[in-house]
């Protein structure tokens, strides 16, 4: 006879299979070649094992690529406001270079109504909303920039070239081009 703790471990590494095995699919096959049966016979588990616990392949696919992704994002500390935004912009960009993390972008971009997608998208958002917050603030208190700078914008316009080259133009992004996007920010944000 099993003990619940047995029996919970053997849910839990059936579910960390199916996981593992849904992101491998989708990284292998695209999200339109994953389906419920290739990720089961992937993971070695019956269909039924998979659509007790998810009822959809989005559903599915969301969680394995949420089990994957850390939405958190290393603060620099450099006592820079360029040095610091650099590294935070080619944080972000490694970040966003992963395998995981393109499938969760396009997966994101898709017209799918999932409550997980959008709470793990406004997770991801709110971590980095965060960094670029600290960030600011210690410029504003070094007198680099004004109190009153736009922190969303801020960081969308750091953002959105990145996630433009990686997921669009796939155009590379190296020191350089962060540093050129940076030199760019600053020239609207610096105190006069």
């Amino acid at each position: 006879m099993s003990t619940p703790s047995a029996s919970h471990k053997r849910g839990k590494a059936v579910r960390d299979g199916v996981l593992a095995a849904a992101v491998n699919e989708l990284l292998n096959t695209g999200f339109d070649g994953v389906t419920i049966a290739s990720v089961a016979e992937a993971a070695g588990v019956h269909v039924t094992s998979v659509y007790r616990r998810w009822r959809t392949k989005e559903q599915l696919i969301t969680d394995a690529l949420l089990n994957h992704i850390d939405p958190a994002i290393e603060i620099p500390d450099t006592g820079d406001l360029r040095r610091d935004l650099v590294e935070l912009t080619s944080n972000l960009h490694e970040s966003l270079s992963s395998p995981q993390s393109k499938a969760m972008l396009r997966l994101a971009s898709m017209p799918l109504e999932i409550d997980r997608l959008e709470e793990a998208r406004r997770r991801v958002l709110d971590a980095r909303m965060d960094a670029m917050g600290v960030v600011l603030d210690r410029a504003v208190e070094r007198g680099e920039i004004d109190a009153a700078v736009d922190r969303r914008l801020a960081l969308e316009f750091l953002h959105a070239p990145i996630y433009t080259r990686v997921l669009l133009t796939r155009d590379q992004v190296d020191e350089a081009y962060i540093g050129g996007l940076v030199d760019l920010l600053l020239d609207g944000v610096r105190a006069h």
